[in-house]
């Protein structure tokens, strides 16, 4: 759609002097016998001192009468333009939107929609973050799903993007753990079990806690020995890491998640002085309570650089992140996944960036999203209560498994399908919707074939492919007719065309807003208009063997899509479920 949205608003340009036309002058028509998109004249009023739908008359008389001499406006596939109020709305040709997309689709290289807006940008998105030692909870969901799309919507638009995992491996909780393991533990266990491992330690040393607070004090002290370089204690540090990682890595791939690098906190501990020096000569600190603060400009709040006990804090850390990852990516752009609960320490920040004047700091963003309300069950890892995200996982699994025995029991590949189809249900359920609302995550709702649901469009991409198969093996018993072709009269091929049309403007969307709720609206369409086609029209009793041709092709196309879109939100299409 964008190609023909460029040619109006080109065409319209010439006819006016000095006058510009945004990307995003364009909206949808309520109704699609209204057409299949309009034009608003709102801008063009002031330039032209007369009211929008006046104007709006001019240029449909102007353009329709360009259209009926051949001009490049008919050949782009505009049928016709009426002026409805202010609004031009544009009618597109079914067979020329259908050629159009066809060739579109088939040079494509599996990335059709994508009008290469982030070809010129290199983009740093820090996502996902789990804690060391810890199993990875449900409540990284919605940082790991958004964190993830997002990666692949930039990639899409042609930008370079870096995926950073930023570990939670440094602090107090550190001396806690290797005081466990020296406590309650044997290595060869740890080796053994892995992340669980660590918790239970964590729990056992938090219980002996409550019985012996003097632990907390040397807990302090181990962490501080570890801050000091003691060896025993990095080595002990370095293997929590590092089973982490390689137990980590094992989800991430069942999500199908890769990341270019695995940083941490304990990557800048050496930063963390040098910063605070910078912020003392630049900005100016003081103690206050006992802590070093720095006064912002704007902030009621002071900026806290350094707790009364000498240990160091997130913002200097992250402050020494971000210009590391400046100085190793010269980023255009660099992102922050986190939850909207910390959009202060994200102000705080990017305005003490940018009172260091540092070169970076119009180029930082805070990606925030809402909470994720999962049932009853509670998230307090420090108990061991915890919900992790591999058992909800599970769960999805378990319960698409028993969906799918119960309609296709014969089905090969059960539990790998079933797995692509619970999550599916989850990250969809997340990614549709509104990133910055709290999300009320249901199974039974969330795993429904029927709706707006991930295995609805799963199923639709299934269907495409049995479809196509069917469908191939009667064109074989087809011979050409002279009979015309009547395929493009139905109006459920054309709903579908435009489906297919509109994908590359909500993918824009998507990467211009940061939103892969644009991807999933667009995805749904496209299901949703292939189900009225395939339900209005008995592809296996069409005689006419050009029409049959086109519908394959429809049908093959919206496969296509998506699969590709699904691809976008980190989702697996299965071709058979």
């Amino acid at each position: 759609m964008r190609s023909t949205i460029t040619a109006l608003h080109a065409h319209i340009e010439k006819t006016v002097e000095s006058f510009k036309f945004d990307s995003s002058d364009w909206a949808p028509t309520p109704n699609k016998d209204l057409g299949d998109f309009s034009i608003p004249c709102f801008k063009l009023a002031k330039k032209l001192s007369k009211a929008p739908p006046v104007i709006a008359q001019e240029l449909a008389q102007q353009i329709n009468s360009q259209i009926e001499t051949g001009s490049e406006l008919a050949n782009s596939g505009i049928r016709e333009v009426k002026a409805v109020g202010p609004y031009l709305n544009i009618f597109q040709n079914t067979e020329s939107l259908y050629k159009r997309l066809h060739h579109d689709l088939k040079d494509s290289n599996n990335n059709f929609g994508s009008n290469r807006i982030g070809k010129d940008e290199v983009i740093a998105i820090d996502f996902s973050s789990p804690n060391v030692a810890k199993e990875i909870g449900l409540h990284h969901l919605r940082t790991t799903a958004i964190g993830n799309s997002l990666s692949k919507i930039f990639a899409h638009q042609g930008a370079q993007v870096e995926r950073i995992n930023y570990l939670g491996d440094w602090g107090t909780s550190f001396g806690k753990l290797i005081l466990g393991l020296q406590m309650f533990g044997d290595e060869k266990d740890l080796k053994t079990k892995g992340v669980s491992y660590m918790l239970e330690l964590y729990v056992k040393f938090n219980s002996a806690e409550k019985e012996d607070p003097e632990l907390s004090a040397k807990a302090k002290e181990a962490f501080k020995q570890l801050e000091n370089g003691n060896e025993e204690y990095r080595r002990i540090w370095k293997l929590f890491r590092e089973i982490s990682i390689d137990q980590f890595k094992i989800l991430y791939g069942r999500l199908g998640i890769e990341f270019d690098y695995y940083d941490g906190e304990s990557l800048y501990e050496n930063n963390i002085t040098p910063a605070i020096e910078e912020i003392t000569n630049s900005i100016g600190t003081h103690i206050s309570e006992g802590a070093l603060v720095c006064e912002l400009e704007g902030h009621k709040i002071p900026v806290l650089l350094r707790k009364d006990d000498g240990a160091s804090l997130y913002i200097t850390r992250d402050l020494a992140a971000a210009q590391d990852r400046f100085d190793r990516f010269n980023f255009t752009h660099s992102l922050y996944v986190v939850a909207i609960q910390q959009k202060l320490h994200f102000k705080q920040l990017f305005d003490l960036c940018k009172a260091l004047k540092k070169p970076f700091a119009n180029k930082m963003e805070h990606i925030s999203f809402g909470m994720l309300a999962f049932g009853s069950k509670t998230m307090k890892s420090r108990e061991g209560n915890s919900i992790f995200l591999k058992d909800a996982l599970d769960e999805g699994q378990n319960r698409a498994k028993k969906l799918i025995e119960a309609k296709n029991p014969d089905l090969d590949n059960i539990e790998k399908i079933a797995d692509q189809i619970g999550i599916g249900a989850l990250i969809f359920s997340d990614l549709s919707q509104n990133k910055n609302h709290t999300i009320n995550f249901e199974w039974d709702s969330a795993l429904s074939f029927e709706g707006d649901t991930a295995p609805f469009i799963q199923y639709t991409h299934a269907r495409c492919t049995s479809l196509a198969e069917r469908s191939k093996a009667h064109l074989e018993t087809l011979t050409e007719t002279s009979e015309g072709s009547k395929v493009f009269e139905i109006p459920q091929v054309h709903k579908l065309l435009l489906a297919w049309d509109s994908f590359d403007v909500f993918a824009e969307r998507a990467y211009i807003s940061r939103d892969p709720s644009q991807i999933a609206s667009s995805v749904l369409e496209v299901a949703k208009s292939f189900n009225q086609l395939y339900h209005s029209t008995r592809f296996l009793e069409v005689q006419n063997k050009k029409d049959l041709e086109v519908l394959i092709d429809l049908t093959l196309g919206t496969k296509e899509i998506i699969n590709m879109a699904l691809g976008l939100l980190g989702i697996q299409a299965p071709e058979r479920m």
